[in-house]
């Protein structure tokens, strides 16, 4: 199935150099939300919102797309949007895709707990 969204739509919602390419961003989306939400019998309107804004929580996490809100060049200070966590929660835009995704799947995935496990070997010549 072909992206829900285009750059010029994830543009909309996201100020960008108009020569920044969303589409690495989308096709990323696209791919989670098809894997994660299409078979859970949301609306394709309600897909096309998710992955919109999934796309554009990818691009504001790409270093050269910050969301800068203050900048000084004296003692060089930057200033960033919002007060944000882990995950989706690290820009309004994956706070948004969870706010928007009725099944909590994006939440859960954005809040898991991860496990590592090592193992020994004995030898026993």
């Amino acid at each position: 199935m072909a992206n829900r969204v285009t750059d010029a739509d994830v543009k909309q919602i996201i100020a960008l150099n108009v020569l920044t390419d969303t589409t690495v961003f989308i096709d990323t989306a696209h791919l989670l939300v098809d894997e994660y939400l299409s078979t859970k019998g949301i609306s394709e309107a309600l897909l096309t919102q998710i992955e919109k804004y999934l796309s554009a929580h990818l691009v504001a996490l790409h270093n050269d797309e910050r969301q800068l809100t203050e900048q000084e060049l004296g003692d060089a200070t930057d200033t960033y949007t919002g007060t944000f966590g882990k995950g989706l929660d690290s820009t309004q835009y994956g706070q948004t895709v969870k706010m928007l995704d009725p099944t909590g799947i994006f939440a859960g995935i954005s809040d898991a707990k991860y496990v590592s496990l090592d193992v020994i070997t004995i030898d026993n010549e």
